[in-house]
């Protein structure tokens, strides 16, 4: 048997001599090494035949000279033939790496031993499996499951039978293939998947299901509206697991947003109308939530206002106006009122069964009042209006009143309509009054320096007046 292919490989730093004592020769006392002749391999401390991978076995070499004796401090080189089937180290430990055959030698100066075999053949020891147990959250899902056969240090096994799937079970809770998918059919744990090769112990996959709430299906029937006080709506919920599956006895829990516009029992589903609005009604099971938003627009049944038409003569006179709004249940609705023209005509409160007109120029306005969905109006005529503006301002000087309108001075002129106001501003630091004269009279300031002085004019009328400290300053507001 030739060799070479394993002395080509040897590294040129494992070919060195080594030294060894001297023959004496000559008489001239003189010593050289010992030439390496042969190299040998010991048995190995485990077989050389395999059965697991991953295995170990330790191989020892002794590098002998020509007349066989030990060379001591010998260097030696180890060599695999087929790593894939085994490697060796350094020191000669030899490790499995894959079945076949492989040679290991040894080698030292060049000299390389004879072969030594090693030989690997799994053999079949046990099936593993992707995992001990499947637990389902939801009828229909499905799990894939895998079984490998091993030898027996853990290694899959090349070339062994493949694993074949079969179900142990009534078959009432779980189904498995032949390929190992498993797939959930009702609540239970009632079925078992068994994994098989060949001779080998089955591996049992205990499975469990049951049903998870993944989403909740919240319904009604109609229109998500209400239209009158105590009005129901009834809402239904459907917990569902991943597979859309109902969840059978699942509790559910209801809640309303705004409880001030509906109300919901929160055991039936059952929604209570109670003021105008919008809220959300809310079905929850094991912590999941869905929701559908309520509108309630309450319709009033009973509606109408008193009078359907006024009008207003007198300088800021004043009109009422009334109104009712029920549902069909007779509970009031809010009522809302608005002046389609308020340089005619103002209403106060905005809100409420009863308002009061205010003249403020004259025309038509409507006044409308809102209940709910529905709305009346009554057409308000007003005359007997002053044209005058309903402000004025007076700037106070040094030593005089100036009408802003119209620059008159000394005596100050301005003209406003019964309900208007005038108002005094200081320019300067002087201390002046603004103190009424004659008749008709209206309040003092008294004594100002600074800032404004207003007054409202509700009757009409020629008022004087002038500034008690500074009696040349006069002025006059005419009111009509």
């Amino acid at each position: 048997m030739r060799y070479a292919p394993f002395i080509r490989l040897l590294s040129s730093s494992m070919a060195a001599t080594i030294a060894a004592l001297s023959c004496g020769g000559g008489g001239d006392g003189g010593s050289g090494p010992v030439a390496v002749a042969s190299v040998e391999i010991a048995s190995a401390s485990t077989p050389a035949a395999f059965q697991t991978l991953g295995r170990t076995a330790q191989f020892s070499a002794t590098a002998r000279d020509a007349s066989g004796a030990a060379v001591a401090g010998a260097s030696l080189t180890w060599l695999s033939s087929a790593t894939s089937v085994a490697t060796v180290s350094s020191t000669g430990l030899v490790t499995v790496t894959g079945n076949g055959t492989t040679q290991i030698t040894a080698s030292s100066g060049g000299v390389v031993s004879l072969p030594r075999t090693v030989t690997v053949a799994q053999v079949a020891n046990a099936i593993t499996v992707s995992t001990t147990s499947v637990a389902f959250g939801a009828i229909g899902s499905t799990r894939q499951l895998t079984g490998t056969v091993v030898d027996s240090g853990g290694a899959p096994v090349a070339g062994a039978a493949a694993v074949a799937w079969t179900r142990a079970g009534t078959g009432a809770t779980a189904s498995v293939s032949a390929t190992g998918l498993a797939t959930a059919l009702a609540v239970g744990a009632s079925d078992t998947a068994v994994a098989s090769a060949a001779t080998l112990t089955a591996q049992r996959v205990p499975i469990s299901v049951t049903q998870v709430v993944a989403s909740v299906l919240l319904t009604t029937s109609g229109s998500d509206t209400l239209r009158t006080t105590t009005r129901t709506k009834q809402y239904s919920a459907v917990p569902r697991d991943s597979q859309s599956n109902t969840v059978a006895g699942a509790t559910v829990s209801w809640s309303s947003s705004s409880p001030g516009v509906a109300t919901v029992g929160t055991s039936t589903g059952l929604a209570t109308a109670v003021s105008d609005g919008s809220t959300n009604i809310v079905a929850t099971s094991s912590g999941i939530s869905a929701q559908r938003a309520l509108v309630v627009r309450r319709f009033a049944s009973t509606f109408g206002m008193n009078p359907n038409a006024a009008s207003i003569t007198t300088p800021l006179g004043t009109q009422g106006f009334t109104a009712t709004a029920q549902d069909s249940v007779g509970t009031n609705l809010p009522i809302t009122w608005v002046s389609r023209n308020a340089n005619v005509a103002t209403v106060s409160p905005l809100t409420g069964t009863a308002v009061t007109a205010t003249a403020a120029g004259n025309g038509t306005s409507q006044i409308v009042v809102s209940a709910g969905t529905r709305a009346d109006s009554a057409l308000l005529t007003v005359s007997g209006q002053s044209t005058a503006p309903l402000t004025a301002g007076v700037t106070v000087g040094d030593l005089f009143f100036r009408s802003n309108a119209n620059a008159t001075q000394n005596m100050a002129v301005d003209t406003i309509a019964v309900g208007g106001m005038v108002t005094w501003t200081w320019t300067t630091p002087t201390t002046h009054t603004v103190t009424s004269t004659g008749s008709p009279t209206f309040g003092s300031s008294g004594n100002v320096s600074s800032g404004t002085f207003q007054v409202t004019f509700n009757t009409a009328g020629s008022y004087a007046y002038l500034c008690s400290i500074h009696p040349s300053m006069t002025g006059t507001v005419v009111v009509r």
